[in-house]
């Protein structure tokens, strides 16, 4: 799993695992990337910000479990306080939408955001 260990997702050895995997990949990525970008010098974050961004909010739309969910919002609330914030209201309101987006029916029931 050392391939998650990087400021941005490694994408191809995401989608070359299986479902399961996935997960922990995903956990495992957010885990260290939280340590990361800490120690990481703020011009490498706001080079790479608008990527990480992007790959934040798509595991969002991937209904997480909470754990993942509470590492999202750490990693996105670390990232926006290191780097520029010209992209925080932007990223407000994609949650907004997923939220709206999301029903109250059973099937939508263990998907919170």
């Amino acid at each position: 799993m050392e391939l998650a260990h990087s400021l941005l997702l490694n994408e191809e050895a995401y989608n070359q695992l299986g479902e399961v995997q996935k997960a922990e990949f995903i956990f495992e990525w957010l885990s260290y990337l939280e340590k990361l970008l800490l120690a990481t010098s703020r011009n490498d974050v706001k080079e790479k910000q608008k990527t990480l961004v992007e790959q934040l909010l798509s595991l969002l739309n991937s209904s997480p479990g909470p754990p993942t969910r509470k590492l999202l919002a750490k990693n996105l609330a670390i990232l926006y306080s290191i780097g520029d914030t010209f992209s925080v209201y932007e990223t407000i309101d994609k949650c907004n939408d997923l939220i709206r987006s999301k029903d109250d029916s059973p099937s939508y029931l263990p998907t919170k955001l």
